[in-house]
């Protein structure tokens, strides 16, 4: 089976593999640059288009008003991000706000923090490495088993020609 693999389309894989990593990581920038345009344009639309009440629409004076943050972006609940709460529903982080004008404490949506951002990432890099040092010793131990037969069978070879 390792045949099949030459020096050539090992190259090539290795070059497919880093572009299409290349790629992914450009999309993901991408991506993020326009999910922070989106909160921003979701937050106006949601303002512009609900029929909320009076003390539900106070609770964004964060986009009208200049704002102090009382407690940095944290984690929603489960019970918070199935009830679709203020601020929750399209990061599932939130932070506390206070306004200045109105001086009413409200909860905002927030990025996902880049501290919890680089643990996923060490952790995605950990198992991958994980992996892939386990299927190093798989192909390592299955080719020793390999190289034993062949040497066994090319014995058996010399000693059925000697009688």
């Amino acid at each position: 089976m390792l045949d099949f693999v030459t020096r050539r389309r090992l190259i090539f894989g290795a070059v497919a593999l880093l572009f299409v990593t290349i790629s992914v990581l450009f999309i993901a920038h991408l991506n993020s640059t326009l999910f922070d345009r989106g909160i921003l344009s979701s937050y106006t639309l949601y303002s512009a288009n609900s029929s909320l009440n009076n003390e539900q629409q106070s609770n964004e004076c964060y986009l009208t008003e200049a704002i102090e943050v009382k407690v940095f972006c944290q984690k929603c609940t489960s019970y918070e991000r199935r009830s679709k709460a203020n601020g929750c529903s399209p990061t599932g982080y939130k932070e506390l706000v206070l306004c200045s004008k109105s001086n009413i404490k409200a909860s905002r949506s927030c990025q996902v923090p880049i501290r919890i951002q680089k643990e996923n990432f060490w952790i995605f890099q950990g198992i991958v490495l994980f992996i892939g040092l386990l299927s190093m010793a798989s192909v390592h131990g299955r080719q020793k088993a390999l190289d034993k037969q062949m040497v066994e069978k090319i014995k058996r070879q010399i000693g059925d020609s000697d009688n």
